[in-house]
């Protein structure tokens, strides 16, 4: 047991240190016991403190070295700093600002274009219908209201786009020949209609949809397409149809029919038609068209030419009669003159001919006749050496005669 004395906080301590060791336990207890004494010398502590302290130092020192230095004064805790809170910023005065301004009511908008060629109309027609030509061309009718409707129809339909050509195409035909005029299947005044109407049509649609509209252009009355798409026949019979036949029809590549008999057509028919390689039928009977006949050397299909009863005129040599495949002809009812144009007598399909009530002369001298129906003025016959029906002068009758008979 060993005695230790020390001065904790101004007082004598003496401590009892006990050693004792533990099993498994190498920690040293100790046990301090303060002194009874300690507390009587606290008050005399003040006094004595210098000269207790110098032997005290002298005697500790000599045992175990210098004494600790006496713990300091505890400096003082200072509290934290607290910062004083930071102002709310006072708030600038607003500026005066100006009225907000109303935009304009405006109405909704109306049905906008669902295809790529609303803006290029135009282009696209001059193009590929008029061969790169002026835009001058829409200033004349019926080009100028077919290309008005059908920036209408490109921007409101909008459906159409990659058959633009052949809509407006179509579109030259309605109003060259007074579409609203017509009998049936005339546009209607809203153009997305899609009712049906009927018309007589021997190759396209009787019942199909009124003309220029939203619907498809191979189903307006009296049309049909290919199953590419392309239109291969117009047909509209006696249905009211006044006015001149369309130079623009020449550009449909796959047309096979067009037949417009029956109707009120004035005018020529345009040579644009000698570029329809497609055609096999050509059917225009009970009209009031004039001038002559375009050529045909480029028509290899053409089968049925049908033109009774117009006013036609001219000689009919020379127009490569020979290069198509006719098998019915009717020119009966005109004012033709010349003679016969042998190279039709060449054609080996031909079946059906009829030229009577013209002004064709003799003779008609052909290397290879027609099986049958050969029908001729009596004085064309007469001089022929085919089997041909010749027809009095005083037989012909009148066309408005022969128009009532049909």
């Amino acid at each position: 047991m060993k005695l230790h004395t020390t001065l904790i906080s101004g007082t004598l301590v003496t401590a009892v240190a006990a050693e004792e060791r533990r099993p498994g336990n190498n920690s040293r207890l100790r046990y301090l016991k303060a002194d009874s004494k300690s507390s009587k010398r606290a008050g005399k502590a003040g006094k004595s403190s210098y000269s207790y302290s110098n032997s005290y130092s002298s005697s500790y020192s000599m045992s175990y070295g210098p004494p600790p230095s006496p713990p300091g004064p505890v400096p003082p805790t200072v509290p934290p700093t607290t910062l004083p809170p930071t102002p709310n910023p006072v708030p600038k005065p607003a500026s005066p600002t100006a009225p907000p301004t109303i935009n304009p009511t405006t109405p909704p908008p109306t049905d906008q274009p669902t295809g790529s060629c609303c803006g290029t109309v135009r282009e696209t027609i001059l193009a590929t219908v008029y061969n790169g030509g002026n835009d001058s061309i829409f200033n004349k009718q019926p080009a100028k209201d077919a290309i008005e409707w059908l920036e209408k129809d490109a921007c409101t339909c909008g459906d159409f786009c990659p058959s633009l050509e052949q809509r407006y195409i179509q579109a030259t035909l309605y109003f060259a020949t007074k579409g609203d005029e017509w009998d049936n299947c005339s546009a209607p005044d809203d153009i997305k209609d899609n009712s049906k109407c009927n018309v007589q049509s021997s190759y396209g649609y009787s019942n199909g949809f009124h003309w220029l509209t939203c619907t498809t252009e191979c189903e307006w009355g009296g049309n049909r397409c290919n199953k590419n798409g392309y239109i291969n026949v117009t047909d509209i019979e006696d249905n009211g149809l006044n006015g001149k036949l369309p130079s623009e029809i020449g550009a449909l590549p796959k047309l096979s029919a067009l037949a417009l008999e029956q109707n009120s057509l004035k005018g020529t028919i345009p040579s644009s038609y000698s570029d329809l390689t497609d055609l096999a039928v050509l059917d225009f009977d009970f009209n009031e068209l004039t001038g002559s006949l375009f050529d045909m050397s480029a028509m290899s299909r053409l089968q049925q030419l049908d033109l009774n009863n117009n006013n036609l005129s001219g000689k009919i040599e020379g127009l490569g009669w020979e290069k198509t495949n006719l098998k019915f002809l009717d020119l009966s009812y005109n004012s033709f003159s010349g003679t016969i144009a042998t190279e039709i007598g060449l054609l080996p399909e031909l079946r059906s001919l009829q030229f009577q009530c013209n002004d064709f002369v003799p003779p008609l001298v052909w290397d290879k006749c027609p099986s049958k129906d050969l029908i001729a003025d009596v004085e064309v016959c007469e001089d022929s050496n085919c089997d041909c029906t010749g027809i009095e002068p005083t037989e012909c009758a009148t066309k408005q005669d022969k128009r009532n008979e049909g």
